[in-house]
């Protein structure tokens, strides 16, 4: 049945797909010989879509809505190009889709009780349901679709809002659900961080940021944050890890044509003297003979100002180098790079305090403000100084406690 298809082959590829047509191949050529084998696939197949029910809190009509979940997250030429433009779809396009539709919705209304009869197993009501439509409106379920398309995206896109790149693109199931509300204080490192992504995803230049400073102030889950805030409107994080960052031009190509606003993140990013890959992170912001992409930036947090270790030995020229000053700036040049710097500093203890106080009413620790304040000073002695993440460590600290 499905080998008509030519929008949505991908489904061809599914193991659940593959494995009911060959449960139909085989009903197909009934033999009562045959019986255990047909009854074992058929288990198996139930067993999967009981498995996807429970991922996706769906109970009933499992079949069809499984088959709906891959059309949905299904990548082809339809489904691009929604992404980008519901109104300019290619005729020839919109012809192969309507038979594949009519296809689809045939295989998705498969009479699950009557397969189950056939081999002598008690029908489940869960797979199928008695009153499934053989027909569907062609027109308006293209209309759906593409307003899906567009709106949540395709693909690996559109399934996932945050990625990894280890040698390819991954998508992150549970990504960090910190809001920028979370993050108390540095209210104008924050406001610097939305105005450019705010301008970023207006279409509007943008530049490219480094949050610098000291561990602990929030600098990662600043750029974190700003997933959950604007994910709604078509922002998508990938993190990079810098001795990834000889792949920028291959997470360039799979990104550029997206619908999507990237964010390329590059978390606690600093370099030995002796490491080299920096030369590519300048590639990566400044672009080679292809220019960097308008739908993405590049933002990225360090602990130090100029992310390159430098010695004494450079500005001693321990190695002999004539042109000594030229080493010693490409070394420190490479956050000048970045259009706009961020820095981030240890909270004074009056600010440390308000950032205690304000985590601990957003949990709900009622005691009295005195002994909080000077609960949580003794930890910031005893544990590691005055920061956002000390407080937060604190509180959790506390929550234990009740």
């Amino acid at each position: 049945m499905l080998h008509r298809l030519l929008i949505y082959r991908n489904l061809l590829e599914d193991n659940l797909v593959q494995g009911v047509q060959n449960l139909l191949k085989a009903l197909n050529e009934f033999n009562k010989q045959d019986l255990s084998s047909l009854q074992n696939q058929y288990s198996e197949i139930t067993a999967s879509l009981l498995k996807f029910g429970f991922e996706k809190n769906i109970r009933n009509s499992l079949w069809k809505n499984y088959i709906d979940h891959l059309i949905l997250q299904d990548e082809n030429i339809f489904s691009l190009s929604c992404e980008k433009d519901t109104n300019n779809i290619d005729s020839n396009v919109k012809e192969a889709l309507k038979r594949d539709l009519v296809v689809l919705n045939e295989f998705s209304c498969l009479d699950w009780d009557a397969i189950a009869s056939k081999i002598g197993i008690e029908p489940l009501s869960f797979l199928s349901t008695t009153i499934e439509k053989k027909t569907i409106n062609i027109d308006e379920t293209i209309l759906k679709l593409s307003d899906y398309y567009y709106k949540n995206g395709c693909g690996i896109m559109g399934k996932y809002k945050a990625f990894r790149w280890d040698k390819g693109l991954k998508g992150i199931e549970n990504p960090d659900s910190v809001r920028l509300a979370d993050l108390i204080g540095y209210e104008e490192q924050k406001k610097t961080l939305i105005e450019n992504t705010e301008a970023f995803l207006q279409g509007k230049k943008a530049n490219n940021i480094l949050l610098f400073g000291d561990r602990g102030t929030g600098k990662s889950s600043s750029v974190k944050a700003l997933l959950n805030e604007y994910a709604h409107r078509g922002l998508r994080l990938i993190e990079v890890p810098k001795h990834q960052l000889i792949d920028f031009n291959k997470i360039i190509s799979l990104i550029k044509n997206r619908n999507r606003y990237f964010i390329i993140f590059m978390d606690d990013l600093s370099f030995e003297e002796f490491e080299t890959d920096y030369k590519h992170m300048k590639a990566a912001i400044e672009g080679g003979i292809e220019k960097k992409p308008d739908n993405v930036l590049i933002y990225a947090t360090s602990n130090r100002r100029h992310l390159i270790k430098e010695t004494w030995s450079d500005r001693q020229n321990a190695d002999g180098e004539v042109h000594i000053s030229d080493s010693i700036q490409e070394k420190i040049s490479l956050a000048d790079r970045f259009g706009i710097s961020i820095t981030y500093t240890s909270p004074n203890q009056k600010e440390y305090l308000e950032i205690v106080e304000g985590l601990a009413k957003k949990h709900g620790i009622d005691i009295p403000k005195e002994e909080l304040r000077r609960k949580a000073l003794q930890w910031e002695m005893w544990h590691n100084g005055r920061s956002g993440r000390t407080a937060q460590q604190f509180i959790d600290y506390m929550l234990g406690q009740k």
